[in-house]
């Protein structure tokens, strides 16, 4: 009698599934590209110009491949529910007309449309979505310094227990 297991039974001591991250789906790249071009073009005010680096490194691009890089994707099965959860209460909170002023006129569409709809981001692809429309914003440097921003920024993208992902010193 053959017995069938899904993807997730079949995880043995030596192989562990991992969700997708968001990187691996998509990135708003043409978004980042242009917080990026801005900031270093920046002269006063930001944290680039306190020393004069040999490599800089754009900032706006570091920050958003950072959060890609470890949120994973809502829309992929293997997707942990406590992210998906916190990821949609998260971007819940930023439907509101206050945190929307915070955000670009591109994001603005997608979190205004969530807020006459609060069903929206229960589905995974529209969750996704305002996952990257916030990564594209939060790149940018003046919306990463001012407001609000998730806990999940503040707390670490794993949470605790076997989904947390591996840490390399």
């Amino acid at each position: 009698m053959a017995v069938h297991l899904s993807r997730r039974d079949r995880i043995t001591c030596f192989e562990m599934i991992y969700p997708k991250r968001l990187i691996e789906v998509d990135l708003p790249i043409k978004r980042i590209s242009a917080h990026a071009r801005r900031e270093k073009s920046i002269r006063h005010g930001h944290i680039s110009t306190l020393h004069i680096w040999w490599a800089r490194r754009p900032l706006a691009a570091c920050r958003a491949v950072i959060c890609a890089a470890l949120w994973p994707d809502p829309a992929d099965p293997e997707c942990p529910t406590a992210f998906i959860e916190k990821a949609r209460e998260e971007m819940q909170k930023w439907t509101s007309h206050e945190r929307q002023a915070m955000l670009s006129a591109d994001s603005c569409k997608r979190f205004e449309a969530a807020r006459q709809k609060p069903a929206l981001f229960r589905d995974p692809v529209e969750l996704r979505c305002a996952l990257l429309e916030f990564i594209a914003d939060f790149a940018n440097w003046d919306s990463s310094t001012a407001g609000p921003r998730p806990k999940s920024l503040q707390q670490g993208p794993g949470g605790r227990g076997p989904n947390r992902p591996r840490e390399v010193d």
